[in-house]
């Protein structure tokens, strides 16, 4: 690792005119305009997630293409494709910035795990501006939907029950519900001890458990809820994402006393249908069903005399050395969402023994995560399907006094940075003849570009720009290095390589120039083909980075008088070491006097960043038998490109 001081963070700013040697007057040569910039800068990004019911920070992902499967439960995430961009929103559910994309985007696809909000939007990009937004027209409209007649939950009704609800009868003691608004319960608790959306407990459980990758181990137990004193407890419905309209029971038991199945339990009804239409698979499917708004919130009651089917002596406190427990059974509110209709035997309950299968048999594994986020127990269910997210159903609960419940893993979300690990951003390919006139082939020096991070809500803490080099033919000896734009303030670097066939990077000494924020990576690409060189950068916690950095790869050669030969983007600036007696030489047109560089007449650059290529749209250039043949040749959409100043065959190297 190299520390870096005072003097090298004041030195971040990309090169300016100032601290390039102007070089020789320029002279009468024409040069092509166009820049053969590949990328879309500034592309404005609104993402709204206001349909969730509540206002929280989304983690979310862009993409270019479908990032989904469709499955017949839930959307499967695709592990073949990298995202262009990855955020979270503010706490109001919107995010609002700006973002580099390729050239040929035109529609975008934003994914989120997170349970509680739309999996999937699709957006244009209009006028240089997405708009994804999960359809709300109104932030304040509540899931709870009336029918035209009274459904009812399978875990009371008395007749017409089929079988698979039929081996116990729950208790509706906390009071009713309404039975033409799909379950809508009448004993909501609106006391101090409800959760709200500023808790943060939406974004706490998106950080502990991404709901299309398996649940964390730590996580799933069997967990009661053990009450250490005489206390109040009240739960608060989170939301679900999961095509079943389930029923959710509580009941409670003196410490060492479980149950030994749900028939034994005593259950009593807490919420009849937890279904709340936002089902990210279906919402369209879900709507009609719903009848629970996110954020409800009910106060347990514990009754002494249950078990001799009396209410008497009822009260909101329960004694200490008891144990709380929570069972869900899957699907059974009568109005369920088209298509999945089952009659399901599946229960999943906190405590151990009493999950069981849809035949009937105990689980061993738990089918419950119970965790602990400050002052709040937080529940999560995996319900009929076996996707393992354990997310289906959530909830939370609080007691009165707050430490009354114990014995529950503690999480700290707040301390937990989201690391993204380096995808793909692109590949630069160079013309390593400059100034002289090339064959254009554009295969002298290939380098693929990728990019991770490692962010909160507020924050990027470290970026991660990874190099790798192509085999090439090309005789000359090239060096390799990229200048850092950043808006960050840069405290240490750590500069790493992977030879070819390695599976582990190997830590080295880092080259960094700070006039020019440039690192060097390898002064002879030649010697080093299929070498991947990856540099991290940490920025200091409290200064914000709160937009990605920019990473310009060029090609160079160090000469004896400390000058060096390089070659950039075209009109993209030299560093402070170019030799200028380069400029304007053979075919090359540049005129520093004017800022312009590494410009030319004619259909081909000397260098092109060819955004979001991957080695399948580089086959033609890799093609060892191409060796030689003009880019244009081997592409039939480039022409036509250059022609059109970019605006016509974007997606010219994609084909």
């Amino acid at each position: 690792m190299m520390l870096l001081t005072t003097t090298f963070t004041l030195a971040l700013s990309s090169c300016t005119d100032k601290d390039v040697y102007q070089g020789p007057k320029e002279d009468d040569k024409e040069f092509n305009e166009f820049d053969y910039a590949t990328v879309q800068n500034e592309v404005s990004l609104e993402v709204s997630y206001l349909n969730s019911e509540v206002q929280a920070n989304v983690y979310f992902e862009l993409y270019d293409e479908m990032p989904v499967t469709p499955g017949e439960y839930n959307c499967i995430k695709r592990d073949d494709v990298s995202p262009l961009f990855v955020s979270y929103t503010t706490d109001n559910s919107v995010f609002n910035g700006k973002v580099e994309l390729p050239a040929y985007v035109k529609k975008v696809y934003v994914y989120t795990p997170a349970f509680f909000a739309q999996t999937l939007i699709e957006a244009e990009i209009v006028n240089g501006v997405i708009k994804a937004t999960d359809g709300a027209a109104d932030a304040n409209t509540r899931a709870v939907r009336p029918t035209d007649k009274e459904y009812d939950s399978y875990m009371l009704t008395q007749r017409n029950t089929p079988p698979a609800y039929q081996d116990t009868r729950w208790k509706d003691w906390l009071g009713s519900y309404n039975k033409k608004r799909n379950g809508e319960i009448g004993y909501k608790y609106n006391g101090d001890f409800a959760a709200k959306e500023k808790d943060g407990l939406y974004t706490a459980h998106t950080r502990v458990i991404n709901t299309k990758k398996s649940c964390p181990e730590e996580y799933r137990s069997y967990s009661d809820m053990y009450i250490n004193e005489n206390a109040e407890v009240v739960v608060t419905f989170l939301g679900q994402n999961t095509c079943w309209n389930c029923s959710m029971g509580y009941y409670y038991y003196k410490e060492g006393e479980k149950p030994t199945s749900l028939k034994d339990a005593h259950i009593i009804m807490l919420f009849p249908n937890t279904q709340d239409g936002k089902w990210g698979n279906g919402p369209e499917k879900a709507k009609p069903t719903a009848g629970i708004d996110r954020l409800t919130s009910v106060q347990l009651k514990y009754y002494p005399h249950i078990a001799n089917g009396s209410m008497e002596d009822g009260t909101n406190v329960f004694p200490e050395k008891y144990r709380i427990g929570f069972v869900l059974a899957n699907n059974a509110w009568s109005n369920r969402v088209s298509g999945f209709t089952g009659n399901n035997k599946y229960r999943a309950a906190t405590s151990e023994g009493l999950s069981v299968n849809n035949k009937g048999t105990a689980f061993k594994s738990p089918r419950t995560a119970v965790y602990k986020y400050g002052d709040w127990v937080m529940i999560s269910f995996e319900d009929f399907t076996t996707d393992e997210n354990f997310s289906d159903v959530v909830m939370t609960l609080k007691s009165n006094p707050v430490d009354a419940i114990t014995d529950i893993p503690t999480v700290d979300p707040d301390d937990d940075k989201t690391t993204i690990k380096p995808a793909l951003k692109g590949t630069f390919v160079f013309e390593d003849l400059w100034p002289s006139k090339g064959d254009y082939d554009m295969n002298d020096v290939m380098v693929r570009y990728s990019y991770g991070k490692t962010f909160d809500i507020n924050n990027i803490y470290s970026e991660t720009f990874v190099f790798k080099t192509f085999a090439n033919v090309a005789a000359n000896t090239n060096g390799l290095a990229f200048r850092l734009t950043t808006d960050g303030t840069v405290s240490s670097a750590t500069f790493a390589v992977r030879k070819a066939g390695e599976t582990e990077f190997t830590e080295k000494d880092l080259q960094y120039e700070a006039t020019d924020n440039v690192y060097i990576l390898t002064d002879n690409v030649k010697d080093n083909v299929g070498e991947e060189y990856r540099v991290t950068v940490n920025y200091e916690e409290k200064s914000p980075a709160t937009r990605q950095s920019d990473a310009e790869a060029f090609i160079f050669k160090n000469e004896e008088s400390g000058k060096r030969w390089e070659v950039h983007l075209p009109k993209h600036k030299p560093t402070s070491k170019v030799e200028p007696s380069y400029f304007g030489k053979g075919d090359d047109a540049s005129k520093p006097s004017q800022g312009i560089y590494y410009v030319r007449n004619g259909a081909y650059p000397f260098a092109i960043f060819l955004s979001g290529a991957n080695e399948e749209d580089l086959s033609k250039l890799l093609d060892r038998t191409n060796e030689s043949v003009a880019i244009d040749q081997l592409y039939s959409g480039y022409s036509k490109w250059v022609e059109s100043n970019g605006t016509e065959n974007k997606d010219w190297y994609k084909k």
